[in-house]
């Protein structure tokens, strides 16, 4: 039962916040989060902060777990901010910037004599969170005998300031992160199993930026405009910024923009493509265009295959050149598994999630608050080919109008554009359809199949 002081503790909580389009900011911790608010336009990171948001009440403890620079604090932020705890401290811990012998006693303190130069007590990081959150960034790099003896304070256990005699106990909301696979590192033995399920009650993947084309563009945005506020950034050069795979993700764009503005020649109006002719920013060569007219599924599956190959079969290795996570190639690996597996002449529902029925069907686009007439080339589930007098913007958020072949009315679907090659074809990746409409496109494309010798196993 919620008693009145704590309805008043959970409105003031609530109050605190306010949600605008492209970020979120907080009078708890203000300091850091005016200068950094979460960017939050991409579906993908809308779901990670919602979740947080409803995990922030419950008092278990969180893994957020993401590449480097993806914003993981600011989520663990987040999550203080929202929960019930928002008004009593927040301590953040780079457990990987402690010194290895000094990390028990930062972490639980010591008493006076414990140590040479230990002249007086020490509180530890536990201590001062008490009643808050301890967020423990880089949570992975703890030494295995600090492990055991943090698996013990998540469990309520009392515990002792280095050189004491007498038990601290204390009541501390753990949010920890790490950029390594903790899976992984349990295997290698380098990190406690049952601490990493102990940690993992609630796990949230932050997804790196090259996955969110929007939030990408929204934070080069952001850091341009805490400089020019009236500039803005040219088409080439978000179509730059969108090319390349960003392996440093938000924190090396910030960088990377503050590098240009600071050499720009006339940053206050714009920043144009050669303002980002610098080492901190290399370009991925641009695929042939013959590729680039194929199945996009394809073009992917070759390029990780070849990164395969090149490594040795390394899979860290291969995931590092192609700029992403290693959870991610495995992902992908066991999905063309699946592919491979499906008997020959028939189409898994994978392979039916990327096959693609040739078309010549007009139609209408709005891209940007721009309308745009174009062709239908081809058709998936999954996506579309199309080609436009006019050149759509890599990345751009899309909606297209087309009726598919044998309905009665004009069939609207938003995506995204994925591909760009010269002849003005382009690739568009659909983001979720209605159940209703899904089912009649895949109907459609089953009989397009069938027309092309391939055998539906049973759905």
């Amino acid at each position: 039962m919620i008693g009145p002081k704590s309805l008043a503790h959970r409105v003031d909580c609530g109050a605190r916040w306010a949600g605008r389009r492209g970020g979120f900011l907080s009078a708890s911790g203000q300091a850091a989060l005016n200068r950094e608010a979460i960017i939050v336009r991409s579906e993908s990171l809308q779901r990670v902060v919602k979740l947080a948001e409803k995990l922030a009440r419950h008092p278990a403890a969180v893994l957020i777990v993401g590449e480097t620079g993806t914003g993981k604090e600011l989520i663990a932020r987040l999550i203080h901010s929202h929960s019930l705890r928002c008004n009593q401290p927040w301590i953040d811990v780079n457990c990987a910037a402690i010194p290895e012998h000094l990390v028990e006693s930062e972490l639980f303190g010591y008493e006076k004599g414990a140590f040479s130069g230990a002249d007086a007590m020490k509180p530890g990081f536990f201590e001062l969170a008490d009643k808050g959150t301890l967020f423990l960034d880089e949570i992975g790099d703890l030494d295995l005998k600090i492990q055991a003896k943090l698996l013990r304070v998540l469990d309520g256990v009392p515990y002792y300031r280095l050189g004491g005699s007498k038990k601290v106990n204390v009541d501390v909301r753990v949010v920890a992160a790490t950029n390594t696979d903790l899976e992984e590192a349990v295997n290698a033995g380098r990190f406690r199993g049952d601490l990493y399920h102990r940690l993992a009650q609630f796990e949230l993947d932050v997804p790196p930026l090259r996955e969110r084309p929007e939030d990408l563009l929204g934070i080069a945005e952001q850091t341009l405009h805490e400089h020019f506020p009236g500039s803005r950034l040219s088409s080439e050069v978000e179509a730059s910024l969108l090319k390349y795979s960003w392996p440093g993700n938000a924190r090396e764009l910030r960088n990377v923009i503050f590098r240009a503005v600071m050499q720009a020649k006339d940053p206050a109006i714009e920043l144009t493509a050669a303002d980002l002719e610098i080492p901190g920013l290399t370009l991925p060569a641009e695929p042939p265009a013959a590729v680039l007219s194929g199945d996009l599924s394809q073009v992917e599956r070759q390029m990780i295959m070849q990164a395969l190959e090149k490594s040795h079969g390394n899979q860290g290795q291969a995931a590092q050149a192609l700029g992403i996570s290693r959870r991610t190639l495995l992902r992908k690996l066991k999905a063309y598994r699946a592919m491979d597996d499906s008997p020959s002449g028939s189409l898994s529902m994978q392979q039916q999630r990327f096959y693609r029925a040739r078309t010549e069907i007009p139609v209408r686009m709005k891209c940007a608050n721009e309308h745009v007439q174009g062709v239908l080339l081809n058709l998936s589930l999954g996506g579309a080919g199309i080609k436009t007098e006019k050149p759509l913007r890599f990345g751009a958020p899309v909606s297209l109008w087309f009726s598919i072949p044998g309905a009665s009315k004009e069939t609207e679907m938003l995506g995204r554009v994925a591909w760009i090659n010269k002849d003005g074809q382009h690739g568009i990746e659909f983001a979720d359809m209605p159940t209703a409409l899904r089912t009649s496109l895949q109907r459609w494309l089953w009989a397009e199949m069938q027309k092309d010798g391939w055998d539906l196993p049973a759905q």
